[in-house]
């Protein structure tokens, strides 16, 4: 019988270890009470909307799941020791966490270094693991710096996660709170009304001191320099961001650590700042428990060379360059006919471009090329050539044996379409008039101005690349 009692205490009591090893740790909420949260998004205070939220938030958590209020900024203004623990991390009372919540009322400063050392020293002391999520509408208005205490903290060996939440800071700057989060294994997110309040908070407390997380090292430059990048992580397949962080342009911060849990995730990267570069974006990106994926976004340009020439001699045309299947111009330019600008030379995003020169001078039905796929690489340069080919024809009118002025209108037999017109006036410089054309077959037609009777001639004429004719009408 006694060997039976104690088998059954041994079983309860590991049933009962067990239970306390799979219960939830900790979340503990940092909440802005300080003055400005009395400020409003639309009709609504900043302090009704996140009450609103963490209320419909805590009210969804299981049973089992503790949650911690600290608040700064709620009984005293100008005081930056103005931190009280109004519900210690071990409260399993939602309805309590709503009514402190309820009972806030904002007057004070934002010490939000103080405010994180406060809960930090609180899991010391308890050599306890938790959640911690500091949402502010403000940076630190006191001493301290928030982003050294959580990395301190860490080193130090405290096992927590902190998240931040930006609710509507407007143009404060980020990069402190960037920084904490990125220190304490979390994420920072901007939320600037309830309804992205409300999805920032959700994503932070699915992302807990309980679950396995990795790291996404994100380095983002150009040209051989960093650069400010906004960087966002998607739902695979999706445009749905599950965090997003800025990468700035300084070595603290490039490259950019983003904690992830264990899984694959899309990572977009646009360039803050320069209008015109393409955001790059990457797939299946797999983020591993305890490893740093690293991933490089290089932004660097590429440089295209478009030497233009005709019958082997620089020729003026216009160069227009589009991204392939797209309509838009990327960028366009003129080569004229000297060697300071021909080859023409761009500088372009990486990528695929169609390459569309069009002749000055030529007419007819290769008077434009277009060059497709071309592929512009970062750091290199990609040169380009055409030469284009054509025949000249001049053709002159005479009245009685006199320069005469006369229309003088060309059509490609083959396409039916007139393809280039002039006129001769009476003087020697223009007379005959001078065309340069595509090689191929042409109708001429010639026809006298101020001429009595209105003459007409026309003749047929087929052109060479290289061709030289001259053709003069009389009456």
């Amino acid at each position: 019988m006694k060997n039976l009692i104690l088998t059954l205490t041994l079983l309860l009591s590991a049933c009962f270890v067990f239970a306390q090893d799979d219960a939830p740790k900790p979340i503990i909420f940092i909440t802005d009470a300080s003055g400005s949260m009395w400020q409003k998004i639309g009709d609504d205070h900043k302090i009704t909307l996140a009450r609103e939220v963490l209320g419909d938030l805590t009210s969804g958590m299981s049973d089992n799941q503790p949650v911690g209020l600290v608040a700064y900024g709620h009984r005293k203004k100008g005081d930056c020791g103005d931190i009280e623990e109004l519900l210690p991390m071990s409260n399993l009372d939602k309805a309590a966490f709503q009514k402190e919540m309820k009972a806030l009322n904002p007057l004070g400063k934002t010490p939000l270094a103080q405010s994180a050392k406060f809960v930090i020293d609180k899991l010391k002391a308890d050599g306890q693991s938790a959640t911690i999520i500091l949402i502010t509408d403000g940076i630190e208005t006191c001493e301290g710096i928030l982003c050294d205490v959580v990395k301190e903290a860490k080193e130090a060996g405290i096992d927590f996660v902190m998240h931040v939440v930006g609710f509507d800071l407007g143009d404060a700057d980020r990069a402190p709170l960037e920084c904490a989060a990125r220190e304490g294994d979390g994420f920072y997110i901007d939320a600037s009304d309830k309804d992205q309040l409300a999805d920032a908070l959700e994503e932070t407390t699915e992302v807990t001191v309980d679950v396995p997380k990795g790291r996404l090292s994100v380095l983002v430059r150009r040209n051989g320099e960093l650069i400010d990048g906004a960087i966002e992580v998607l739902k695979p397949g999706t445009d749905d961001d599950i965090t997003g962080i800025r990468s700035y342009n300084r070595p603290e911060t490039n490259p950019a650590l983003i904690n992830l849990p264990a899984g694959t995730y899309d990572v977009e990267v646009s360039v803050v700042g320069q209008r015109g570069i393409p955001a790059i974006r990457k797939e299946q990106i797999v983020v591993t428990e305890s490893d740093v994926n690293e991933q490089i976004f290089d932004f660097s340009s590429g440089h295209v060379t478009v030497e233009v020439t005709n019958l082997g001699a620089l020729h003026d045309a216009t160069v227009r360059i589009r991204k392939y299947g797209e309509t838009k111009i990327a960028t366009s330019g003129r080569t004229y006919v000297s060697p300071s600008s021909n080859p023409i030379k761009k500088e372009l995003a990486p990528g695929v471009y169609d390459v569309i020169i069009q002749s000055t001078k030529i007419k007819g039905a290769t008077s434009k090329a277009i060059m497709g796929r071309i592929h512009i690489n970062p750091n290199k340069t990609t040169r380009l050539t055409h030469d284009f080919q054509s025949a000249e024809l001049s053709v002159g009118a005479l009245y009685n044996g006199a320069l005469s002025d006369a229309s003088v209108n060309i059509v490609s037999v083959q396409s039916g379409q007139s393809v280039a017109a002039g006129r001769t006036y009476t003087s020697a410089s223009s007379n005959p008039k001078k065309f340069i054309l595509s090689p191929g077959e042409y109708k001429v037609t010639v026809k006298g101005i101020k001429i009595e009777g209105d003459p007409k001639k026309s003749f047929t004429i087929t052109l060479k690349a290289g061709d030289n004719e001259q053709r003069m009408v009389e009456w």
